[in-house]
């Protein structure tokens, strides 16, 4: 009788640092660690504590919340953290992550005019992670509303973009604010995506980063996807949180919540496709 492997263990949920910018960041990952999540993403920021490895170790191991992904700070609001030069702020980015042990780095795509920044990153992207095992994964980003006109500020707004980065960070909200088909999106660069954030949008052109059950995207049926694949990356929440916090017993209600949703689909992803494999008589 042939033998089926057993179903293969969901990827790790965690949840990202930076929707909870209005806590500091001891109470954000207090308030990670009682939702259950698996690990955080650090999102790199002004305070201090975000930039420095060797004290965010110490507060990982403080509330059992290990961080195996951290975002470099390429927002606007972040543009001075570890410099102007992109360069540079990536290669902070890389050191920062062999000193605490963070297996990955999100960064967002080069902007359409930073061409040599752009020819340099596709060279050290695999660079990198031969000699540090990093893995740097570029974010898909959306176009940006100007005065009623959509202007795509970065070179990374749609799929047949962000083919010559070999691994990516396919983030939802983002690809429906960009009019993306989601479902279509995971088929095509799915062999590419290392990390996954992961959220819905309520369809009004806004990066709403809304709970995984509010919104117009078929996260539910998206992330059986990544579960039947057996996807090897980890699966970031990114919510946007403001509505509780005030109020920290429905905060962590929301996040249980969450948790428990991507969780739930992604297992059963994984058991459909493990049913699929199994070989039937007759």
């Amino acid at each position: 009788m042939t033998r089926v492997p057993p179903v293969s263990q969901v990827p790790p949920v965690l949840a990202a640092t930076g929707p909870f910018f209005m806590f500091s960041l001891e109470e954000t990952f207090e308030l990670i660690g009682e939702a259950g999540f698996d690990g955080a993403e650090l999102m790199i920021m002004q305070d201090r504590l975000s930039q420095d490895p060797h004290r965010l170790g110490a507060l990982a191991a403080r509330y059992g919340v290990p961080v195996p992904a951290v975002h470099g700070p390429f927002l606007v609001a972040t543009w001075l953290v570890f410099g102007t030069d992109p360069k540079g702020k990536l290669e902070r980015c890389v050191r920062f992550a062999e000193t605490a042990k963070v297996s990955t780095v999100v960064i967002h795509p080069p902007y359409r005019w930073q061409s040599q920044y752009a020819a340099w990153l596709e060279e050290a992207i695999p660079r990198i992670r031969e000699e540090t095992g990093v893995t740097i994964a570029v974010e898909n980003m959306f176009p940006i509303n100007v005065n009623g006109r959509s202007l795509s500020f970065f070179s990374g707004t749609v799929p047949a973009e962000l083919g010559r980065w070999p691994s990516l960070v396919l983030d939802t909200s983002h690809l429906a604010v960009a009019g993306g088909d989601l479902l279509a999106a995971w088929d095509e660069l799915a062999d590419r995506v290392a990390h996954l954030h992961v959220s819905n949008n309520d369809g009004r052109g806004r990066d709403t980063h809304g709970l995984l059950d509010r919104g117009v995207l078929p996260i539910g049926d998206f992330l059986q996807q990544v579960g039947a694949r057996g996807f090897g990356g980890a699966v970031t929440l990114e919510l946007d949180v403001r509505t509780w916090a005030d109020d920290r017993k429905a905060l962590l209600g929301v996040l249980r919540e969450n948790v428990a949703i991507a969780r739930a689909e992604l297992a059963k992803g994984a058991r459909l496709a493990h049913a699929r494999a199994i070989p039937r008589n007759g």
